[in-house]
């Protein structure tokens, strides 16, 4: 909320002196009205004329003290309205003196409210005056005042004349003082300390009052902006921030505001440029942002990423488009989209993830998630080898289901724990199942995720189901996903692997190629069985000569490893048949099995048995 200045309180105490004007003039045309008949005998004026003036005077003075004139002049309006105290007092002759004393002292007191020395001045006038109008000019008192006392009381109101003035005084420079000191404050607290940037408080003060669909929000942030102070200490950061700003200042077009969101994050808001592809005109700005800051004979090279939100579909409040930006820089990092704009697609997916969250923190592990199954085919052997045990969950929100929306989310709570260890379970309880239908080296792929693999519980737990089950190690594969969330040279997951490597569990590394596992990695520390190349590596390889040698160096890496290499989402024959061109015999996918529930697999493996048998 904004602070209020001087002015403003000034105004605010001229409307309270209009409601207190309007009151004591209604209260006092009451007492008028009730005044007896003797007491009038002496008034110049009528109790009914007296009783319509005040009234009158009354609402004049509430409605000046409520329009629109400037503060200096509605303070000389109120107090010409106040000349009617002690006019109308000197009415009332028989008590004119003690009537005008009084008069005087409540004029002052509402001067010395008002914060105005307009109306002091007018105050001490208007006291000079009548007061010389009692003592010289007035002919029938009927109350006997001694002089003195008269004198006595004429000092009092001079007294009282000069210590308004002296607290009016001190009263408004110390408000000024305040007012400063709040206005301090306000900056600071709508401001950014470091750049002068307007904050988040600041963003939302100025655009939070409706809705600004017509606005476009850039969203940059420099990725690696905390590595600087790393590297090359906090003071380098800065200034390379300072440049960033300076950098937009000059090549984007006029905007409103730049605010900082928090450290390398910034967000511009400006208006929505007509004619122009805003993907386009951001990528030649990512482009320019991204060029080498000379700071200090230092060459400093940043990570820019762009995130552009048009307003296209109804947002509560700017902070919460703001929000949004935020949220979307981590997935334009991880898919190293330089540029990213969020579409309507892209906030019914936002939608989609925020459901599937609270309905997941609702969920029952043993209720609501079940397993389906996909064959592996060896095609040298021209039989099945293993399967993959994929998990579903049974989601009444459309699209909740799919495992790329809520494993991520569970991902990231110790839901993975439980959900992991379920799986795990499940998964030993088939292969169990399929004790009589398969060789014993047809092995049972579960899937592990990294804060599974690093959790103190999860090893002790495999070895009870080995023993639970009466499996051996090599039919229950382990198969963790090489992604960026992985670091493989941390100390928690080189324990977890050389503890897997112990007990002697094959380990199946799935979507190899879109991580970070160097081949010190893959030689040492892995006890590695098998590569799985992903589907985007296979997907329409007859058409691309780089997918096909990029999965040929693959295969000849596992073979120089002397591990199988699997090539997973086989959908068409042409892409097998290139696939076993080149070496490789290991395939999963559509084209051979899709994930199916147990029941069928079992019926299956059963049909392909009894052909075998015969």
């Amino acid at each position: 909320m904004p602070v209020k200045t001087v002015n403003e309180m000034v105004r605010n105490q001229q409307r309270w002196i209009g409601n207190f004007s309007f009151f004591s003039m209604s209260a006092g045309a009451l007492i008028f009205w009730m005044t007896t008949d003797e007491t009038m005998q002496s008034a110049y004026l009528s109790r009914t004329t007296l009783v319509m003036i005040l009234l009158a005077l009354g609402l004049l003075t509430l409605w000046i003290s409520r329009s629109r004139l400037t503060n200096r002049y509605q303070s000389h309006l109120l107090s010409i309205m106040f000349l009617v105290i002690p006019i109308t007092s000197i009415s009332l002759l028989p008590y004119a003196a003690v009537t005008v004393w009084a008069s005087c002292f409540l004029f002052l007191m509402i001067a010395l409210i008002a914060y105005d020395r307009i109306m002091i001045w007018y105050a001490v006038v208007i006291t000079v005056a009548t007061n010389g109008y009692v003592m010289f000019r007035a002919t029938k008192v009927t109350v006997e005042i001694d002089p003195t006392d008269h004198y006595a009381r004429l000092g009092m109101i001079a007294i009282a004349i000069c210590i308004a003035f002296v607290i009016n005084h001190l009263h408004l420079r110390h408000l000024r003082h305040l007012q400063m000191m709040a206005d301090q404050l306000h900056h600071a607290a709508r401001h950014d300390a470091q750049t002068q940037l307007l904050n988040m408080h600041g963003l939302e003060e100025r655009f939070g009052a409706e809705k600004h669909q017509s606005l476009l929000l850039v969203g940059v942030q420099l990725e690696n902006y905390y590595e600087l102070a790393r590297y090359f200490g906090e003071e380098i950061q800065e200034k390379v921030l300072f440049d960033c700003v300076e950098r937009l200042n000059n090549l984007l077009p006029p905007y409103y505001e730049m605010v900082r969101v928090e450290g390398g994050t910034l967000v511009v808001v400006m208006d929505k440029p007509p004619g122009v592809s805003c993907q386009e005109e951001m990528e030649r700005l990512s482009h320019q942002m991204s060029a080498p800051y000379q700071v200090d004979r230092h060459q400093i090279y940043v990570n820019l990423y762009i995130v552009i939100d048009d307003g296209d579909v109804d947002q509560a409040t700017v902070t919460k488009r703001v929000q949004q930006i935020t949220s979307a820089f981590p997935e334009s990092i991880r898919n190293a989209e330089k540029v990213m704009c969020l579409n309507r697609e892209w906030r019914a997916e936002q939608a989609l993830r925020v459901e599937a969250a609270k309905a997941l923190s609702r969920a029952d592990v043993n209720r609501d998630f079940y397993l389906v199954y996909q064959l592996q085919y060896d095609s040298d052997q021209d039989r099945f080898v293993g399967l993959e045990a994929l998990v579903r969950w049974n989601s009444k929100i459309p699209g909740a289901g799919r495992p790329t929306v809520f494993i991520p989310i569970a991902e990231k709570s110790d839901l993975i724990i439980r959900l992991g260890e379920w799986i795990f379970e499940e998964g030993c309880k088939t292969r169990k199942q399929l004790i009589d239908l398969v060789p014993d080296d047809f092995s049972l792929s579960v899937n592990v995720s990294p804060r599974q693999l690093t959790h103190e519980s999860f090893m002790p737990f495999i070895e009870r189901m080995l023993l639970k089950y009466s499996l051996k190690p090599k039919q229950i594969k382990i198969e963790i996903t090489e992604s960026q969330s992985l670091d493989f040279e941390s100390q928690p997951i080189l324990r977890a692997l050389r503890r897997i490597k112990t007990l002697d569990f094959p380990v199946s590394l799935d979507d190899f190629g879109t991580g970070h596992a160097s081949y010190h990695v893959l030689e040492r520390l892995l006890p590695l069985r098998q590569l799985k190349v992903p589907k985007q590596f296979i997907e329409q390889i007859e058409e691309s000569e780089k997918r096909q040698s990029i999965l040929e160096s693959i295969f000849q890496l596992s073979r120089s490893m002397h591990v199988e290499c699997i090539v997973e989402g086989v959908e068409t024959g042409e892409e097998v048949r290139i696939a076993k061109n080149l070496g490789v015999h290991l395939f999963q996918g559509y084209f051979f099995a899709k994930p199916v529930k147990l029941e069928e697999i079992i019926c299956l493996l059963k049909t392909k048995q009894t052909e075998a048998a015969e």
